[in-house]
């Protein structure tokens, strides 16, 4: 099930990789805070994958790993989204939105007198819509527009950043 969120931790990194420096203020604060984000998501990520399920106190160690990420994707929704990427805003409240119903349902499949399938299937719609949201803002801030089933949009003038965080520092100077 985590596996899933490992390759998102890949791609958030490779994000991290792309993202160039500007003389924007706001958009350097972003960029800053973004990547704070992906980098303690992927430090999440990594403590997730790494528990000994036939550990005792596993399901405990995954819940609060899971309280975690909530929390980091209920941050990264609260920053302060620069008009260049106004598009972003909605989609991080969505993004977090989705992740503490996904938490809840985790902590209702795992925390009660006996494991519910059912919470736990219900949880991880949840957490894949989530993380598909969270490749939305991805895409949207290396100045691309998203794919996807039911994605829609509507192009108006630098709604998608022009690419910003993609740029070096020579190419938003010019």
């Amino acid at each position: 099930m985590f596996k899933k969120f490992k390759g998102l931790c890949v791609i958030y990194l490779s994000a991290l990789l792309l993202i160039g420096c500007g003389k924007d203020e706001a958009l350097d604060e972003y960029q800053t805070n973004m990547e704070t984000f992906f980098n303690d998501i992927a430090e999440i990520n990594d403590n997730m994958n790494s528990i000994d399920v036939g550990s005792e106190g596993y399901i405990e160690e995954l819940l609060a790993y899971l309280d975690a990420l909530d929390e980091e994707v209920a941050w990264m929704a609260e920053l302060e989204v620069p008009d260049e990427f106004s598009a972003v805003d909605s989609l991080a409240d969505q993004a977090s939105e989705n992740m503490s119903q996904a938490v809840s349902y985790y902590h209702l499949a795992y925390e009660g007198e006996e494991y519910d399938e059912n919470m736990e299937s219900a949880a991880g719609e949840y957490y894949d819509r989530a993380n598909t949201i969270i490749q939305y803002i991805i895409t949207i801030l290396h100045g691309e527009i998203p794919e996807g089933e039911g994605v829609t949009y509507t192009e108006e003038d630098k709604i998608f950043g022009g690419g910003y965080m993609n740029k070096s520092e020579d190419e938003v100077d010019e």
